[in-house]
Formats: structure tokens, sequence, C-alpha cells
């Protein structure tokens, strides 16, 4: 079975962003993480052509600008009323 980019694991993406690569922002070799350029929480995905390489000292500035960036431009999906459906009330069961 032929394994896509998009479907291999995390580590093996990982590896595949920061293998010879350069911080994408300072430039630096060492200690490089892979970072998503579209978080995953406002819709980014573990694909190649959303990481890019940034060194561990870079990482905490980068996922900041991500994080404002990506509020700028994410719109939350719509939610059709029938999505919500009310839960009842857990019975309490007597300890007894």
């Amino acid at each position: 079975m032929q394994c896509f980019p998009e479907n291999r694991s995390w580590r093996a993406l990982s590896a595949t962003v920061t293998a010879g690569a350069e911080c994408a922002h300072c430039g630096s070799r060492d200690d490089l993480v892979a970072h998503h350029r579209i978080p995953r929480r406002y819709g980014g995905l573990d694909v190649l052509s959303n990481l890019e390489p940034v060194c561990r000292s870079c990482h905490p500035r980068v996922e900041q600008e991500s994080i404002a960036h990506a509020k700028l431009v994410w719109e939350r999906p719509e939610r059709p009323e029938t999505a919500w459906i009310p839960r009842r009330r857990p019975r309490m069961i007597p300890p007894y």
C-alpha cells in the first residue's frame, strides 16, 4: 500500500519537515520543530503544505502570530439547529 504524505503519522510528517531544513524565521538549523501555519484548532490540517520548520526559540512568537492571523480570517462553522439536542439531567442513584 502506498503511503501518501497526508496519511503519514505526525512523527513522520515532523521528521520530513525538519530534516535538513532551517528555521523559516531566523535561519537557524538547531532544534527544529514542525509548526502549523494554520493552527489545528482553527481548521489547520496535518499536511505538508500546512507545516513549516521553526526553531524552538522562535516557535512561541511564531505561534502567537499564527493564532492572531487565524482569528482574523477564521469563521465559525454554521451549526444547524437540529444538531443541538438537549440532554436529560442524570438521575441520582442512591448509594445504598
